[in-house]
């Protein structure tokens, strides 16, 4: 115990609120002496610790002030006089967490904390520190490096709001709203102070900063940053100023009519005598006017998902799969293979494993197909995902991936089909996975530039509340809205996005036609970022999916006839530049051309669904605005 002053009371601690993992028999090592004790992950008031306490300790309350367990209330160089004085650390302060086995083959960590490196402790089982990791994950955002896990603390913030957002499935939206009660009176200061670099990247977004947008290719000559708000108010760049005038809201257009599905009858006319699709543009147009037919999926999907080549014959189709059957038996092997001796020394895989078996006991069991104890439908969820780790070993598993997987098994029903189908639509969203979240961070800055573009209001409301960065719509975007819709309603949503035959990111017009929709609560109601978010959460299984593809597609119409179409939305967002009006309709989808081919100039015209829009140039538009923004599009290299 410190001796800070002898007539000084000490400073009572607070209570345990909340204890989230305790293990027992953990060992703490200063030099070559070890004191067993209890080690907990819990909340005292509003913060959040690790301690531990030896089981021959002092009364914590009693004998130790709160100061005193800031980091560590000892000096690991010495030796202790009396005992092993109790431990805590701030989870807030931990820098990294490196991860080892030790003597007799038992588990260890070394904590590094902002301030020093903190004794070795043991734990008496391996997955004890699986379990303290995966606990600790509630607080920290970690990066691996080897056995080592480095916490980003500039990406708490979104990480935090992630995890409020349920993408682990583990709460309902009332519990969600109780602990936002709780831990977000400030959400925004909090958000931001861990969050520094994105947060500087979004806020630079919308106000002006001269910040380039993540991911966006650019020239010499070539502008590409995300559409500033003093663009869309045509104020000088260098200007500052808060973001209150409103610009007007640009005018709704009527709902686009749904066609009529694509039927069997149809599918059937598609073939030549050797089995190979034919017309495939008018095929995926098609679908993405009116869906496919709920029986026809499992033959139309194969092909939509790259899994067989529109151009392949039945007799190749045949052999791609047999080929396919084979390598998945290999990638299944190779996992299956490993041994416990192998095991102990991959840390890499048994996180993982960890990862994908506790997602997949979660992952879509209120349905039929995937409810009870030991079905062996989870089961197969658990091989594939699995396979993929050892498919795409760089990528592995990252949460959020069984539920692009477990629509895919419940349509095919065949683990083969559906694996290799699952790695088609990785291929396309892949990116959404990636650690630094260059992907998505890029999509929530086109996001907000779309919502000040279409409404100001709405926008400048979200401002006011601290909620501009849109974070709660990572969900929507990170696994394409399969959490927002029902049963078939999300295989129809996938289908359009698959097909989607303009050359543009259509889940960006999806989410900003859904937040249009619900503009009138938001704005009327006075929703700060805990009544959105949890408004937004609600949601989910609400929503009625051919309301939002009517909106969706008038409102890409409606923004893409616009003449003064701000440069950003005009060249990262409608991608007008690479894509000559003429040609509306036929260029590629980054979403359904998984090479990611720079696109061949179509050789025909396919307006949209009887919609007209205009190829005249705005007269009234400054003649040497035009020739800049002219020559600057000219620059542009194609979108990667």
């Amino acid at each position: 115990m410190t001796e800070n002053n002898d007539t000084e009371e000490l400073e009572e601690l607070p209570e345990v609120t909340k204890r989230f993992y305790e293990e027992y028999d953990v060992e703490l090592f200063y030099a070559d002496k070890g004191t067993s004790g209890t080690f907990a992950v819990l909340e005292r008031g509003e913060c959040a610790y690790i301690e531990w306490t030896p089981f021959d300790s002092y009364d914590v309350n009693n004998h130790m002030s709160f100061d005193e367990w800031g980091v560590i209330a000892h000096d690991s160089t010495k030796e202790p006089s009396v005992g092993m004085p109790p431990l805590r650390i701030p989870i807030s302060t931990i820098d990294s967490i490196k991860q080892e086995i030790g003597a007799r083959g038992r588990a260890c960590i070394i904590i590094s904390t902002s301030s020093q490196r903190l004794p070795v402790i043991y734990f008496p089982k391996l997955d004890s520190v699986y379990r303290l990791i995966q606990c600790l994950k509630r607080f920290l955002c970690f990066i691996r490096d080897r056995d080592t896990l480095v916490v980003d603390h500039s990406r708490a913030g979104l990480h935090k709001v992630m995890k409020e957002l349920e993408l682990d499935g583990t709460a309902t939206s009332n519990q969600v709203y109780k602990k936002i009660a709780v831990d977000f009176q400030d959400v925004y200061d909090t958000t931001l102070s861990g969050l520094s670099k994105v947060t500087n990247f979004l806020r630079g977004s919308v106000v002006g900063k001269p910040v380039s947008r993540p991911g966006a290719q650019t020239s010499k000559t070539a502008v590409t940053n995300p559409t500033p708000p003093e663009h869309l108010c045509h104020r000088p760049a260098e200007q500052d100023f808060e973001l209150y005038d409103l610009r007007k809201p640009l005018d709704r257009a009527a709902p686009v009519a749904r066609d009529e599905m694509f039927t069997r009858a149809l599918w059937e006319t598609h073939f030549d005598s050797e089995g190979r699709v034919c017309r495939v543009k008018e095929l995926q147009d098609r679908i993405f006017g009116g869906g496919c037919q709920a029986d026809l999926r499992q033959e139309v999907w194969p092909f939509l998902l790259n899994v067989y080549p529109w151009n392949s014959t039945l007799e190749e189709r045949a052999a791609i799969m047999e080929q396919k059957k084979k390598e998945y038996e290999v990638l299944r092997n190779q996992w299956k293979s490993i041994t416990p001796a192998q095991m102990k020394r991959f840390s890499l895989y048994r996180d993982r494993e960890a990862l994908v078996e506790k997602d997949v006991l979660r992952t879509d069991r209120v349905l039929e197909f995937y409810k009870g104890q030991d079905n062996p439908h989870v089961a197969d969820l658990y091989e594939m995902l699995m396979t993929y780790c050892q498919y795409n070993f760089d990528l592995g598993y990252v949460q959020g991936m069984s539920d692009l997987l477990s629509p895919l098994y419940l349509l095919f029903k065949d683990k083969l089909m559906a694996f290799w189908a699952f790695v088609g639509y990785m291929d396309m969203v892949e990116a959404h996975f990636f650690l630094d979240q260059q992907k998505i961070q890029g999509k929530l800055a086109d996001l907000s530039s779309l919502v000040y573009y279409c409404d100001s209001e709405l926008y400048n409301h979200l401002e006011k509340e601290d909620s501009s960065n849109f974070f709660f719509c990572f969900r929507w975007l990170l696994i394409n809205f399969k959490r927002e819709f029902r049963g078939d309603d999300v295989l129809e949503l996938w289908e359009v996005i698959w097909t989607c035959p303009y050359n543009t990111d259509y889940t960006l017009f999806i989410a900003t036609a859904i937040l249009l929709q619900e503009r009138t609560p938001i704005i009327e109601k006075k929703m700060c970022f805990a009544d959105i978010l949890r408004y937004i959460n609600d949601l989910s299984q609400h929503i009625d999916l051919h309301e939002v593809l009517g909106n969706t597609e008038s409102l890409f119409h409606n923004i893409r006839s616009q003449p003064d179409i701000p440069f950003n939305i005009r060249t990262n967002i409608l991608r007008i530049a690479e894509t000559p009006l003429s040609s509306l309709g036929s260029q590629h989808n980054p979403e359904r051309d998984f090479a990611e081919r720079t696109p061949e100039p179509a050789d025909h015209v396919t307006m949209p669904r009887d919609l007209h829009v205009s190829h005249d140039l705005d007269e009234s538009r400054d003649p040497a605005s035009l020739l800049v923004e002219n020559v600057s599009n000219m620059s542009l290299e194609p979108p990667q």
